[in-house]
Order: structure tokens, then sequence, then C-alpha cells
């Protein structure tokens, strides 16, 4: 994780409110922000295409290189996992590598 002049704790809820804000596009903001960190995306009726589509969105803002399909449910099965995902392989959009 990077740190920053706010500590490590910024860089991870900015990137969980990206995520949050990105899944509200694909199926509503009420859903998006009232799940745990924990929640699996699968149990809450949430599909393989919502979270596809979400986290090409993702992986573009972020400069994170493509996960192979058979990782999908691995890496992406809910919000902390993405937001963990993205913050040891991405950047915040306008954040220097």
């Amino acid at each position: 994780m990077r740190h920053t002049d706010d500590g490590p704790a910024a860089p991870t809820a900015a990137l969980e409110d990206l995520v949050r804000e990105r899944l509200a596009e694909r199926v509503g903001r009420d859903l998006a922000r009232s799940i745990t960190r924990e929640d699996k995306f699968f149990e809450l009726g949430i599909d393989s295409l919502d979270i596809v589509t979400v986290l090409a969105t993702l992986e573009r803002e972020c400069a994170v290189e493509r996960i192979a399909d058979g990782e999908l449910w691995d890496v992406a099965d809910s919000v902390g996992a993405l937001v963990r995902h993205l913050s040891e392989h991405g950047r915040l959009p306008g954040e220097a590598r």
C-alpha cells in the first residue's frame, strides 16, 4: 500500500470510495453503499457480468493489469477484495507512479 502524508488509511479510503462509486453505476447507489467490505457480491445477487464491467473500469482508472478470467472471484468477490487488489497493484487516478 502506498503511504501519503495522511497515512496509509487515506489511499485505502479513497480506493473504497472509488470502488463503491463504480459499483453504484452498475447496481445502484443504495446497494453499493449498504454492503460491507466483506459481503460477497455473488451472495447479494451481483453477478459476474456486473463485476467484470466494474473491474474493467477500475483497471483502466487505476492502471492495473487485467486479471485472468479464472481469477475473477478470487480478486473481486467483495468491496474489500477489490480495494486490496487495487492498493497492491494499482494507483488512484491522478496519482503518479
